[in-house]
This record gives structure tokens, C-alpha cells and sequence, in this order.
């Protein structure tokens, strides 16, 4: 993969991320689970330097990218430090350990929020070991609150006739060997609506590491697989689902933003 591109593509969406900072009342501390590298939470700490913000990520080289970015900001702020999944030095590197023990050790519980942008849809699709280590982090360090915007959909899964999808693909000249592949790697048709912007969002990817995305199920998960995470300790704060924008422009003469919803945003309140 590209990770410069993927970077790039990521930043689009920034602010569309950032939805829950005017939301999480009291908040002094927010872990991004998922950072890439830390584009979002580094333009956060400038605007909030009152916050700390910590970034997590699984991906050594897109950490290594978060700290480089970072070091280079002139408008840099002391609020701001990333980790990765495990110590590559014993002394030298911050590792998922200590985050937990630095959290827990600086902050109150109800001082805390993680937060998770554009990366359950991931563990959920391919990831066991990253389901435990969310489990680890809300249970070690009960947060007042969890933040989710992702990829999502739970609308009705209407049915396309063959005849209307033939026009689509040849409208917007969709090479069909995309499609099949997609069709059996994600065992689904693009005949229903739910695998329709399944493959829309996918086919953006054709030029960039298609083989990885091919593999991953954007809509993995639901707020019951996430509460099975949390426990029966959290209730829905806000919640709002939504076609993003840049989708509802790219694909305006096919799908209707009222109704075609590819993202949801989510804020669970520690009861």
C-alpha cells in the first residue's frame, strides 16, 4: 500500500472525524485508537492545547510517520504523544503498556475519552487481537467516553434490477472484473443496496493495494458487537447516520442522500 496516498485520502474526512470535540464535556485526555499518522489529533492539539492527545496505532511505519510530522510542526504544542502496539527498543520506545499505565496513572476515568475513527470496521472485519486490546483499554481505563465514526450501515437492504445496474456500470465505465472479484471475495451481490456502496467505496481503491481492501468488510459491525466490547456500562450520547458528503457529490446521479447512509458517527457516555 501506498501509505503516503492512503494518508492523503484520510485527511479528507478530518473534520468529519473530529465531530465529538465540542461533545465530550470535561474530557482531558483523548486516545485516538487507529491514528494512522496522527493528522487529525496533531491539528486537535494546536486548537486544544488544554487536552492531552494520544495516538495508538498498530502500524510501526505509520507511527514513525505521526512522530516525523509532528517534530517537523512549528506550531507543535507538548500535548501530544504517539505509541505503538510494542516496544522496538526496550527504553526507548512507548509502547500500548504504557500508555495504559500512563493513563492511568495522569488521568481519571471520567477525564478520558477514546476515541475511534474510521478503524472498528477494520478489527471487526480481520482482527481478533484487536478486539482484546479494545476490550483491554475501555476495561482498564473506563472512560467517560467512547467516539466512533466509521463506515456503517443498517438501513434497508432494497434490491437493484439487473437492468438498472447494467446502466449504472456502463455509466460511470466500472471494469466488471471488479465487480466479480469483489462479489466473491465478500460473498454478496452489488444487486442489493447494502453491496452496491460496499463496492462503490471499495472501487476507489482499484489503483491502491485493491488486493488489501478487497479483503476487508466495511460493514463489519454493529453497535451490539460493540457493546459486547464495553460491557452494559455505556448508553448512546449522540448518534447520527449519513452519507458522506464527498460520496453523495462523486455519486450524485445514482444514490440519494436522504436515504443511502455509508457512515454513522457515535458517542457513548459511561453510566
Amino acid at each position: 500500500m501506498d501509505l503516503n496516498k492512503y494518508t492523503q485520502e484520510m485527511a479528507k474526512s478530518m473534520w468529519d472525524k473530529a465531530f465529538f470535540m465540542d461533545k465530550i464535556i470535561g474530557a482531558k485526555c483523548v486516545i485516538d485508537f487507529g491514528c494512522a499518522d496522527g493528522a487529525m489529533i496533531r491539528t486537535l492539539s494546536v486548537m486544544f492545547p488544554e487536552i492531552e492527545f494520544w495516538g495508538f496505532d498498530i502500524n510501526d511505519e505509520l507511527i514513525d510517520m505521526a512522530w516525523k510530522a509532528h517534530n517537523e510542526n512549528l506550531l507543535k504544542h507538548n500535548n501530544i504523544k504517539f505509541f505503538r502496539a510494542h516496544r522496538t527498543s526496550e527504553f526507548t520506545e512507548d509502547s500500548f503498556t504504557d500508555m495504559l499505565r500512563m493513563a492511568k496513572y495522569t488521568f481519571c476515568n471520567y477525564e478520558i475519552c477514546i476515541n475511534f475513527s474510521c478503524v472498528l470496521h477494520e478489527v471487526f472485519s480481520s482482527s481478533p487481537e484487536g478486539k482484546e486490546t479494545i476490550k483491554q483499554l475501555i476495561t482498564e481505563l473506563k472512560p467517560k467516553y467512547i467516539t466512533i465514526r466509521d463506515m456503517y450501515f443498517d438501513g434497508p437492504d432494497c434490491k437493484f434490477t439487473y437492468k438498472s445496474m447494467t446502466n449504472i456500470i456502463k455509466k460511470f465505465n466500472i471494469d466488471e472484473q471488479y465487480i466479480e472479484e469483489f462479489e466473491t471475495a465478500n460473498d454478496t451481490s452489488i444487486l442489493t443496496k447494502k453491496g452496491f456502496l460496499h463496492f462503490l467505496m471499495k472501487y476507489q481503491w482499484k489503483n491502491n493495494d485493491w488486493e488489501r481492501e478487497l479483503k476487508e468488510d466495511y460493514f463489519s459491525w454493529t453497535l451490539f458487537d460493540l457493546f459486547q466490547l464495553t460491557g452494559p456500562y455505556y448508553q448512546i450520547l449522540f448518534e447520527t447516520h449519513y452519507l458522506l458528503p464527498y460520496y453523495a457529490e462523486k455519486w450524485k446521479d445514482i444514490i440519494l442522500p436522504t436515504t443511502d447512509h455509508t457512515h454513522a458517527q457515535f458517542i457513548l457516555r459511561r453510566i
